[in-house]
Protein backbone atom coordinates (compact mmCIF):
# COMPACT_ATOMS: atom_id res chain seq x y z
CA UNK A 1 0.00 0.00 0.00
CA UNK A 2 1.25 3.47 -0.84
CA UNK A 3 1.65 5.79 2.13
CA UNK A 4 1.69 9.51 1.51
CA UNK A 5 3.22 11.70 4.21
CA UNK A 6 2.72 15.28 5.16
CA UNK A 7 5.23 17.64 3.55
CA UNK A 8 7.14 19.94 5.86
CA UNK A 9 5.69 23.09 4.34
CA UNK A 10 2.10 22.10 4.90
CA UNK A 11 1.80 23.29 8.50
CA UNK A 12 2.73 26.80 7.44
CA UNK A 13 0.23 26.54 4.59
CA UNK A 14 -2.45 25.65 7.13
CA UNK A 15 -1.91 28.80 9.13
CA UNK A 16 -1.68 31.02 6.08
CA UNK A 17 -4.92 29.74 4.59
CA UNK A 18 -6.95 29.27 7.76
CA UNK A 19 -6.62 25.58 7.09
CA UNK A 20 -6.92 22.76 9.97
CA UNK A 21 -10.42 24.15 11.19
CA UNK A 22 -12.83 21.42 12.20
CA UNK A 23 -13.59 17.84 12.81
CA UNK A 24 -15.11 16.03 9.80
CA UNK A 25 -17.08 12.77 10.23
CA UNK A 26 -17.25 9.63 8.14
CA UNK A 27 -20.94 8.94 8.83
CA UNK A 28 -22.62 12.35 8.70
CA UNK A 29 -22.37 15.78 7.17
CA UNK A 30 -24.67 17.36 9.77
CA UNK A 31 -22.77 20.42 11.08
CA UNK A 32 -24.66 20.23 14.40
CA UNK A 33 -23.29 16.80 15.31
CA UNK A 34 -20.91 16.61 18.30
CA UNK A 35 -21.00 20.33 19.05
CA UNK A 36 -21.61 19.64 22.74
CA UNK A 37 -19.79 17.65 25.37
CA UNK A 38 -19.11 13.94 24.63
CA UNK A 39 -20.35 13.17 28.14
CA UNK A 40 -17.38 11.06 29.23
CA UNK A 41 -15.01 13.79 30.42
CA UNK A 42 -12.64 13.01 27.54
CA UNK A 43 -11.29 16.51 26.99
CA UNK A 44 -14.16 18.84 26.07
CA UNK A 45 -13.86 20.50 29.47
CA UNK A 46 -10.18 21.27 28.87
CA UNK A 47 -10.56 22.71 25.35
CA UNK A 48 -10.51 26.51 25.32
CA UNK A 49 -10.87 28.87 22.37
CA UNK A 50 -7.68 30.69 21.40
CA UNK A 51 -8.20 33.13 18.56
CA UNK A 52 -9.99 30.97 15.93
CA UNK A 53 -8.31 27.79 17.17
CA UNK A 54 -8.09 25.85 20.44
CA UNK A 55 -5.69 25.58 23.37
CA UNK A 56 -5.49 23.26 26.39
CA UNK A 57 -4.53 24.31 29.95
CA UNK A 58 -1.70 22.09 31.22
CA UNK A 59 -0.65 23.87 34.41
CA UNK A 60 -1.75 26.59 36.82
CA UNK A 61 -0.33 29.33 34.58
CA UNK A 62 0.09 27.70 31.16
CA UNK A 63 -1.81 26.29 28.19
CA UNK A 64 -0.50 24.57 25.09
CA UNK A 65 -1.41 24.91 21.42
CA UNK A 66 0.25 24.81 17.99
CA UNK A 67 3.12 27.17 17.21
CA UNK A 68 2.09 27.78 13.61
CA UNK A 69 -1.24 29.38 14.53
CA UNK A 70 0.78 32.32 15.89
CA UNK A 71 -0.84 34.89 18.21
CA UNK A 72 0.49 37.79 20.26
CA UNK A 73 0.90 38.52 23.94
CA UNK A 74 -2.39 39.88 25.20
CA UNK A 75 -4.50 37.34 23.31
CA UNK A 76 -6.89 35.46 25.58
CA UNK A 77 -7.88 31.85 26.07
CA UNK A 78 -11.66 31.61 26.36
CA UNK A 79 -12.45 28.69 28.63
CA UNK A 80 -16.23 28.28 28.77
CA UNK A 81 -16.68 32.04 28.73
CA UNK A 82 -13.92 32.80 31.24
CA UNK A 83 -11.00 34.74 29.75
CA UNK A 84 -7.31 34.18 30.61
CA UNK A 85 -4.87 36.78 29.29
CA UNK A 86 -1.50 35.70 27.90
CA UNK A 87 1.68 37.38 29.14
CA UNK A 88 4.30 35.37 27.23
CA UNK A 89 5.11 32.10 25.51
CA UNK A 90 7.82 29.52 24.87
CA UNK A 91 8.16 27.25 21.85
CA UNK A 92 9.27 23.69 22.45
CA UNK A 93 12.35 23.27 20.22
CA UNK A 94 12.02 20.94 17.26
CA UNK A 95 8.22 20.77 17.52
CA UNK A 96 5.12 22.72 16.56
CA UNK A 97 4.18 23.12 20.23
CA UNK A 98 3.85 26.53 21.88
CA UNK A 99 3.26 26.94 25.62
CA UNK A 100 1.53 30.19 26.52
CA UNK A 101 1.75 31.72 29.98
CA UNK A 102 -1.26 33.50 31.44
CA UNK A 103 -1.52 36.26 34.01
CA UNK A 104 -0.58 34.79 37.41
CA UNK A 105 -3.24 36.87 39.10
CA UNK A 106 -5.79 34.57 37.48
CA UNK A 107 -4.44 30.99 37.39
CA UNK A 108 -6.28 27.95 36.05
CA UNK A 109 -8.12 26.18 38.86
CA UNK A 110 -7.28 22.78 37.37
CA UNK A 111 -5.84 21.49 34.11
CA UNK A 112 -5.53 18.54 31.74
CA UNK A 113 -3.40 15.55 32.73
CA UNK A 114 -0.64 14.71 30.25
CA UNK A 115 -0.10 11.37 28.53
CA UNK A 116 3.08 9.46 29.35
CA UNK A 117 2.89 7.81 25.93
CA UNK A 118 2.41 4.24 27.17
CA UNK A 119 -1.21 4.06 25.98
CA UNK A 120 -1.01 6.29 22.88
CA UNK A 121 -0.61 3.79 20.06
CA UNK A 122 -3.76 1.83 19.35
CA UNK A 123 -5.84 4.00 21.65
CA UNK A 124 -9.28 5.28 20.72
CA UNK A 125 -8.70 9.01 21.00
CA UNK A 126 -11.12 11.89 21.39
CA UNK A 127 -10.15 14.71 19.04
CA UNK A 128 -11.18 18.38 19.20
CA UNK A 129 -11.19 21.16 16.63
CA UNK A 130 -13.12 24.12 15.24
CA UNK A 131 -14.76 25.29 12.06
CA UNK A 132 -15.12 23.37 8.82
CA UNK A 133 -17.89 20.80 8.31
CA UNK A 134 -17.44 18.52 5.33
CA UNK A 135 -18.33 19.93 1.93
CA UNK A 136 -19.04 18.43 -1.47
CA UNK A 137 -18.21 14.80 -2.15
CA UNK A 138 -14.99 14.00 -4.03
CA UNK A 139 -15.11 11.43 -6.83
CA UNK A 140 -12.56 9.80 -9.10
CA UNK A 141 -14.72 8.75 -12.00
CA UNK A 142 -17.84 7.42 -10.30
CA UNK A 143 -16.03 6.22 -7.17
CA UNK A 144 -16.49 8.34 -4.02
CA UNK A 145 -13.30 9.18 -2.11
CA UNK A 146 -14.30 11.56 0.70
CA UNK A 147 -15.26 15.20 1.02
CA UNK A 148 -13.80 18.59 0.20
CA UNK A 149 -13.58 21.15 2.97
CA UNK A 150 -16.59 23.40 3.44
CA UNK A 151 -16.59 26.98 4.73
CA UNK A 152 -15.37 27.26 8.30
CA UNK A 153 -17.82 28.21 11.06
CA UNK A 154 -15.44 28.23 14.08
CA UNK A 155 -17.66 25.80 16.00
CA UNK A 156 -15.93 23.51 18.48
CA UNK A 157 -16.57 19.85 17.67
CA UNK A 158 -15.30 16.49 18.81
CA UNK A 159 -14.81 13.13 17.12
CA UNK A 160 -12.92 9.91 17.63
CA UNK A 161 -10.24 7.97 15.83
CA UNK A 162 -7.66 5.30 16.56
CA UNK A 163 -4.05 6.43 16.89
CA UNK A 164 -2.34 4.19 14.36
CA UNK A 165 1.30 5.03 14.95
CA UNK A 166 4.18 7.46 15.24
CA UNK A 167 5.59 9.53 12.38
CA UNK A 168 8.94 11.33 12.36
CA UNK A 169 8.28 14.97 11.53
CA UNK A 170 11.99 15.77 11.28
CA UNK A 171 13.91 18.57 12.92
CA UNK A 172 11.07 21.05 12.50
CA UNK A 173 8.13 19.05 13.87
CA UNK A 174 9.58 16.21 15.91
CA UNK A 175 7.62 13.14 16.93
CA UNK A 176 4.03 13.03 15.69
CA UNK A 177 1.15 10.66 16.26
CA UNK A 178 -1.16 9.95 13.35
CA UNK A 179 -4.59 8.48 12.66
CA UNK A 180 -6.14 7.23 9.43
CA UNK A 181 -9.61 8.17 8.19
CA UNK A 182 -11.23 4.80 7.62
CA UNK A 183 -14.51 3.86 5.97
CA UNK A 184 -16.19 2.29 7.80
CA UNK A 185 -14.48 3.43 10.94
CA UNK A 186 -15.27 3.42 14.64
CA UNK A 187 -18.21 5.28 16.16
CA UNK A 188 -17.75 9.04 15.54
CA UNK A 189 -14.83 8.32 13.17
CA UNK A 190 -13.32 11.69 12.29
CA UNK A 191 -10.65 13.47 10.30
CA UNK A 192 -9.37 17.04 10.56
CA UNK A 193 -9.69 19.98 8.22
CA UNK A 194 -8.39 23.53 7.97
CA UNK A 195 -8.27 25.23 11.38
CA UNK A 196 -8.25 22.20 13.71
CA UNK A 197 -4.66 23.12 14.54
CA UNK A 198 -4.13 23.58 18.27
CA UNK A 199 -6.93 21.21 19.23
CA UNK A 200 -6.19 18.40 21.64
CA UNK A 201 -6.06 14.64 21.14
CA UNK A 202 -6.95 12.79 24.35
CA UNK A 203 -6.40 9.12 25.25
CA UNK A 204 -7.49 7.05 28.22
CA UNK A 205 -4.47 6.13 30.34
CA UNK A 206 -4.73 4.59 33.83
CA UNK A 207 -8.38 5.61 34.01
CA UNK A 208 -7.82 9.29 33.17
CA UNK A 209 -8.30 11.04 29.85
CA UNK A 210 -4.89 12.57 29.16
CA UNK A 211 -3.62 14.98 26.53
CA UNK A 212 -1.62 12.95 24.00
CA UNK A 213 -1.27 15.37 21.10
CA UNK A 214 -1.89 18.83 19.64
CA UNK A 215 -3.27 18.90 16.10
CA UNK A 216 -0.76 19.93 13.45
CA UNK A 217 -1.76 18.98 9.91
CA UNK A 218 -3.22 16.50 7.43
CA UNK A 219 -2.26 14.77 4.17
CA UNK A 220 -2.72 16.95 1.09
CA UNK A 221 -3.45 19.05 -0.86
CA UNK A 222 -4.73 16.99 -3.81
CA UNK A 223 -5.59 17.19 -7.49
CA UNK A 224 -6.98 14.79 -10.07
CA UNK A 225 -4.51 15.70 -12.77
CA UNK A 226 -2.17 18.51 -13.79
CA UNK A 227 -5.00 20.22 -15.64
CA UNK A 228 -7.42 20.06 -12.70
CA UNK A 229 -7.70 22.46 -9.78
CA UNK A 230 -5.90 21.85 -6.49
CA UNK A 231 -8.19 21.13 -3.52
CA UNK A 232 -8.03 20.20 0.15
CA UNK A 233 -10.14 17.32 1.39
CA UNK A 234 -10.69 14.68 4.04
CA UNK A 235 -10.37 11.41 2.13
CA UNK A 236 -10.97 7.84 3.16
CA UNK A 237 -9.41 6.78 -0.14
CA UNK A 238 -6.66 8.73 -1.94
CA UNK A 239 -6.31 6.17 -4.72
CA UNK A 240 -6.40 7.65 -8.23
CA UNK A 241 -5.46 11.16 -7.08
CA UNK A 242 -2.22 13.12 -6.91
CA UNK A 243 -0.84 14.57 -3.68
CA UNK A 244 1.71 17.35 -3.31
CA UNK A 245 4.78 16.37 -1.30
CA UNK A 246 7.67 18.84 -0.96
CA UNK A 247 6.43 20.83 -3.98
CA UNK A 248 6.30 17.68 -6.11
CA UNK A 249 3.06 16.12 -7.28
CA UNK A 250 3.06 12.39 -6.67
CA UNK A 251 0.41 10.07 -8.14
CA UNK A 252 -1.31 7.55 -5.90
CA UNK A 253 -2.22 4.36 -7.71
CA UNK A 254 -5.77 3.08 -7.53
CA UNK A 255 -5.91 -0.04 -5.39
CA UNK A 256 -8.59 -2.57 -4.52
CA UNK A 257 -8.36 -1.49 -0.87
CA UNK A 258 -8.86 2.11 0.24
CA UNK A 259 -5.78 4.23 0.89
CA UNK A 260 -6.95 6.48 3.73
CA UNK A 261 -5.51 9.92 4.37
CA UNK A 262 -4.16 10.80 7.80
CA UNK A 263 -4.06 13.59 10.30
CA UNK A 264 -0.97 14.33 12.41
CA UNK A 265 -0.60 15.72 15.92
CA UNK A 266 2.49 16.77 17.86
CA UNK A 267 3.09 14.10 20.49
CA UNK A 268 3.02 15.39 24.07
CA UNK A 269 4.91 12.41 25.52
CA UNK A 270 7.96 13.27 23.40
CA UNK A 271 8.14 16.71 25.08
CA UNK A 272 7.56 15.72 28.72
CA UNK A 273 11.22 16.23 29.62
CA UNK A 274 11.19 19.76 28.27
CA UNK A 275 7.92 20.52 30.07
CA UNK A 276 9.27 19.29 33.42
CA UNK A 277 12.33 21.52 33.05
CA UNK A 278 10.73 24.65 31.65
CA UNK A 279 7.14 24.77 32.90
CA UNK A 280 6.91 24.16 36.67
CA UNK A 281 3.81 22.31 37.79
CA UNK A 282 2.76 21.32 34.28
CA UNK A 283 3.27 17.58 34.62
CA UNK A 284 1.74 17.30 38.10
CA UNK A 285 -1.82 16.04 38.42
CA UNK A 286 -3.96 19.05 39.25
CA UNK A 287 -5.86 19.16 42.53
CA UNK A 288 -9.62 19.42 42.21
CA UNK A 289 -12.47 20.70 44.32
CA UNK A 290 -16.14 21.17 43.54
CA UNK A 291 -15.50 24.88 42.93
CA UNK A 292 -12.65 24.14 40.50
CA UNK A 293 -14.63 21.38 38.77
CA UNK A 294 -17.52 23.75 38.06
CA UNK A 295 -15.20 26.02 36.08
CA UNK A 296 -14.67 23.26 33.47
CA UNK A 297 -18.35 23.06 32.61
CA UNK A 298 -20.03 26.38 33.36
CA UNK A 299 -19.56 30.00 32.35
CA UNK A 300 -18.90 32.67 34.99
CA UNK A 301 -22.55 33.74 34.77
CA UNK A 302 -23.71 30.15 35.28
CA UNK A 303 -21.32 29.68 38.19
CA UNK A 304 -22.90 32.71 39.83
CA UNK A 305 -26.32 31.06 39.53
CA UNK A 306 -26.74 28.16 41.96
CA UNK A 307 -29.90 27.13 40.15
CA UNK A 308 -27.64 26.04 37.26
CA UNK A 309 -24.26 25.15 38.76
CA UNK A 310 -24.94 24.77 42.47
CA UNK A 311 -24.46 21.43 44.24
CA UNK A 312 -28.18 20.60 44.18
CA UNK A 313 -28.86 21.79 40.62
CA UNK A 314 -29.45 19.37 37.74
CA UNK A 315 -28.88 21.29 34.48
CA UNK A 316 -28.92 18.20 32.24
CA UNK A 317 -32.17 16.93 33.82
CA UNK A 318 -30.93 13.38 34.35
CA UNK A 319 -31.94 13.24 38.00
CA UNK A 320 -28.32 13.49 39.20
CA UNK A 321 -27.44 16.66 41.11
CA UNK A 322 -24.17 18.43 40.31
CA UNK A 323 -22.50 17.36 43.57
CA UNK A 324 -23.16 13.72 42.66
CA UNK A 325 -21.87 14.30 39.13
CA UNK A 326 -18.66 15.66 40.65
CA UNK A 327 -18.42 12.79 43.13
CA UNK A 328 -19.00 10.01 40.59
CA UNK A 329 -16.89 11.28 37.65
CA UNK A 330 -19.90 12.31 35.55
CA UNK A 331 -20.58 15.24 33.24
CA UNK A 332 -23.17 17.73 34.53
CA UNK A 333 -24.11 18.79 30.99
CA UNK A 334 -24.73 15.31 29.57
CA UNK A 335 -27.72 13.22 30.68
CA UNK A 336 -26.40 9.78 31.61
CA UNK A 337 -28.27 8.05 34.46
CA UNK A 338 -26.40 4.74 34.19
CA UNK A 339 -24.78 2.49 36.78
CA UNK A 340 -21.03 1.89 36.65
CA UNK A 341 -19.69 -1.49 35.52
CA UNK A 342 -18.78 -3.52 38.62
CA UNK A 343 -15.10 -4.36 38.88
CA UNK A 344 -13.99 -2.19 35.97
CA UNK A 345 -16.08 1.00 35.96
CA UNK A 346 -14.47 4.42 35.99
CA UNK A 347 -17.64 6.49 36.32
CA UNK A 348 -21.37 6.21 36.82
CA UNK A 349 -24.01 5.76 39.49
CA UNK A 350 -23.32 3.14 42.18
CA UNK A 351 -23.79 -0.50 41.12
CA UNK A 352 -26.02 -2.40 43.55
CA UNK A 353 -26.33 -6.17 43.27
CA UNK A 354 -26.60 -9.42 45.22
CA UNK A 355 -23.39 -11.44 45.35
CA UNK A 356 -22.30 -14.69 46.90
CA UNK A 357 -19.83 -13.66 49.60
CA UNK A 358 -18.19 -16.60 51.39
CA UNK A 359 -21.22 -18.79 50.76
CA UNK A 360 -23.79 -16.16 51.77
CA UNK A 361 -25.98 -14.00 49.55
CA UNK A 362 -25.21 -10.38 50.38
CA UNK A 363 -26.18 -7.05 48.89
CA UNK A 364 -23.20 -5.00 47.71
CA UNK A 365 -22.81 -1.41 46.61
CA UNK A 366 -19.88 -0.41 44.41
CA UNK A 367 -18.92 3.13 43.38
CA UNK A 368 -16.03 5.35 42.32
CA UNK A 369 -14.67 7.75 44.92
CA UNK A 370 -12.33 10.70 44.74
CA UNK A 371 -9.14 10.20 46.71
CA UNK A 372 -7.70 12.68 49.18
CA UNK A 373 -6.58 15.85 47.42
CA UNK A 374 -9.13 15.32 44.69
CA UNK A 375 -12.39 15.44 46.55
CA UNK A 376 -11.54 16.09 50.18
CA UNK A 377 -14.40 18.58 50.19
CA UNK A 378 -17.05 15.82 50.08
CA UNK A 379 -18.00 12.80 52.19
CA UNK A 380 -19.23 9.47 50.77
CA UNK A 381 -21.51 7.45 53.06
CA UNK A 382 -22.77 4.02 51.87
CA UNK A 383 -25.69 2.59 53.84
CA UNK A 384 -28.05 -0.43 53.86
CA UNK A 385 -31.62 -0.86 55.07
CA UNK A 386 -34.55 -3.27 55.11
CA UNK A 387 -37.22 -0.67 54.52
CA UNK A 388 -35.85 2.62 53.20
CA UNK A 389 -35.38 3.76 56.76
CA UNK A 390 -33.04 3.11 59.70
CA UNK A 391 -30.07 3.08 57.38
CA UNK A 392 -27.12 1.06 58.70
CA UNK A 393 -23.43 1.02 57.93
CA UNK A 394 -22.09 -1.86 55.84
CA UNK A 395 -19.39 -4.35 56.65
CA UNK A 396 -16.28 -5.16 54.66
CA UNK A 397 -15.00 -2.38 52.37
CA UNK A 398 -12.69 -3.17 49.46
CA UNK A 399 -10.79 -0.29 47.88
CA UNK A 400 -9.15 -0.65 44.46
CA UNK A 401 -6.89 2.25 43.40
CA UNK A 402 -7.53 3.47 39.85
CA UNK A 403 -5.20 6.46 39.62
CA UNK A 404 -4.07 9.45 41.65
CA UNK A 405 -7.56 10.96 41.47
CA UNK A 406 -9.98 8.03 41.71
CA UNK A 407 -10.50 4.72 43.48
CA UNK A 408 -13.17 2.02 43.22
CA UNK A 409 -14.96 1.07 46.44
CA UNK A 410 -17.16 -1.95 47.19
CA UNK A 411 -19.05 -2.29 50.46
CA UNK A 412 -20.76 -5.52 51.55
CA UNK A 413 -23.99 -5.58 53.57
CA UNK A 414 -23.72 -7.29 56.97
CA UNK A 415 -27.14 -8.91 56.59
CA UNK A 416 -27.72 -12.20 54.76
CA UNK A 417 -30.35 -11.75 52.04
CA UNK A 418 -31.82 -15.13 52.98
CA UNK A 419 -32.67 -13.69 56.41
CA UNK A 420 -34.00 -10.36 55.13
CA UNK A 421 -35.01 -10.64 51.44
CA UNK A 422 -35.97 -6.96 51.23
CA UNK A 423 -32.69 -5.08 51.39
CA UNK A 424 -31.82 -1.65 50.00
CA UNK A 425 -28.57 0.20 49.48
CA UNK A 426 -27.79 3.87 48.94
CA UNK A 427 -24.83 6.19 48.70
CA UNK A 428 -25.08 9.61 50.25
CA UNK A 429 -22.69 12.35 49.14
CA UNK A 430 -22.52 15.60 51.06
CA UNK A 431 -20.14 18.53 51.45
CA UNK A 432 -17.48 18.19 54.11
CA UNK A 433 -18.12 21.30 56.13
CA UNK A 434 -15.50 20.32 58.69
Amino acid sequence: MISVRIPAFFAAWLAASNAARAVVFIDTGNPQVNTGTPGDNSGWQYSGKFRTYLGVPIGPHHFITATHIAGVVGNTLDLHGDLYTTIGFQDIPGTDLRVWEVNHAKPFATWAPLSSGVADIGAVATVFGRGRPRGSEVFVGIEPKGWAWSNHDNVKRWGRNVIDGIYDGGEDYGELIYAEFNNPGIAHECHLSGGDSGGGVFVLEDGLWRLAGINLSVDGPFRKSASDPVFSATLYDMGGLEVRVDDVWEPISEEVEDIPSRFYSSRIAASLGWLVTNVPGTTALAPESFAAWRMWYFSPAQIADDAISGPNADPDKDGIANLLEYALNLDPLFAEPFAMSPGTGLRGLPAVRVENISGNERLTIEFVRRVAGSGSDIIYTPRFSSGLGAWQAGGDETVTPINARWERVKVVDTVNVADQPRRFARLMVEPDDG
